[in-house]
């Protein structure tokens, strides 16, 4: 067509027909590529697809379980990670099996508590855990926040597996339940190309990197056992010279994980059915009686018999060591009757009191 015709057009006026043309161009954008962790514990040697070039280049070996921690504080569950690259889906080329390492970023997600920490839900309710990866080149464990990125971590060249571990905390002021904590949290890993120095390498979008889609489902299991601890008791030395009745007492903290409730059981060294002192004379004892009771309520105050659990029941202190002896649970009566030292013997007696603690 002549661009410089003209066209007639009604009422004599004169236009001109213009067509635009419009050319769009379109590049291509490198996109990643996903791990679906087929091939977790291998070197990456693996013959696949070309668009799936990511099942080579990421594995995360003996992560995908349950683990159980115990004791009770902390615990390490350590699994292996793949992270490398190969520029082809065969094995043919050295390059095939994996052969250029690849640094990478870890995520982890799960429930958290109210201070934003993940946490682990028992008998006690949720309990704050800290969670830590350590790799041998990261210079000791790295804590990990919810939902975010760690700091670069260093691959492998060669399809190597490298050991790595989750280190897991409770704080030594949780108060434990006995039982068992657990929650499931989802692993991510985002590989990083070459020389990125960026942490962020889950927003890092090029050719030869890949990351983990889904994430990896695992569990963590806390185990903790039933704790008690008898703490405070002193030697006791009662003054029967008045010639009355006799006794002396003192405090002592009972722990408990928990805070459970526990029975109390006293046994004599000397005696067997009923508690006796004896003294330096063969044969020659003098009976004694046993009293325990709370000190915060309810306060229960009972009469032990030997080698017997009280039917009552207290409640233990949820800290070791009643915090420091400052602030304990429990208190002991020992009582000499009048009737028993009528006619002594001996100017000493004595006797191994053992307190048991049974819990509930």
């Amino acid at each position: 067509m002549n661009p410089d015709r003209l066209f007639p057009t009604r009422g004599g006026a004169l236009c001109a027909l213009l067509i635009a043309v419009l050319f769009c161009c379109s590049a291509a954008v490198a996109q990643s590529q996903y791990s679906s962790n087929r091939f977790p514990c291998s070197d990456g040697s693996e013959v696949v697809a070309a668009d799936e070039l990511g099942e080579k280049a990421i594995g995360v070996c003996n992560l995908e379980a349950s683990h159980t921690l115990s004791p009770q504080g902390s615990g390490s569950i350590p699994f292996q990670i793949r992270s490398c690259w190969a520029w082809w889906e065969g094995n043919q080329w050295s390059t095939a099996y994996c052969s250029e390492k690849r640094d990478y970023t870890v995520e982890l997600s799960g429930p958290t508590g109210g201070a934003g920490a993940f946490v682990l839900s028992g008998p006690g309710g949720d309990i704050p855990v800290e969670i830590a990866i350590s790799h041998p080149a990261a210079g000791g464990p790295r804590a990990l926040a919810p939902s975010q990125q760690s700091a670069l971590l260093p691959g492998a060249p060669d399809g190597a597996q490298t050991p790595v571990s989750f280190e897991v905390t409770v704080p030594e002021s949780a108060n434990l339940a006995a039982g068992v904590y657990s929650n499931w949290f989802d692993f991510y890993l985002y590989q990083c190309q070459g020389d990125w120095q960026d942490s962020d390498c889950r927003g890092a979008v090029s050719e030869g990197r890949a990351e983990l889609r889904p994430p990896i489902p695992f569990q963590i299991r806390l185990l903790v056992e039933p704790q008690i601890r008898i703490s405070g008791l002193q030697d006791m030395v009662i003054d029967a010279s008045g010639g009355g009745t006799a006794e002396a007492q003192q405090t002592f903290c009972v722990y408990t994980s928990g805070g459970a409730d526990f029975r109390l059981r006293g046994d004599s060294r000397n005696g067997s059915g009923e508690f006796l002192l004896e003294g330096t004379s063969a044969g020659d004892t003098v009976g004694y009686r046993v009293r325990v009771q709370g000190l915060q309520p309810p306060r229960r105050r009972v009469w032990l018999g030997e080698g017997e659990f009280s039917g009552n029941r207290w409640q233990g202190h949820s800290q070791r060591d009643c915090l420091g002896g400052g602030d304990e649970n429990m208190q002991l009566t020992i009582r000499v009757p009048s009737g028993e030292l009528r006619d002594p013997q001996d100017r000493s007696y004595t006797d191994t009191l053992t307190l048991t603690v049974e819990i509930e």
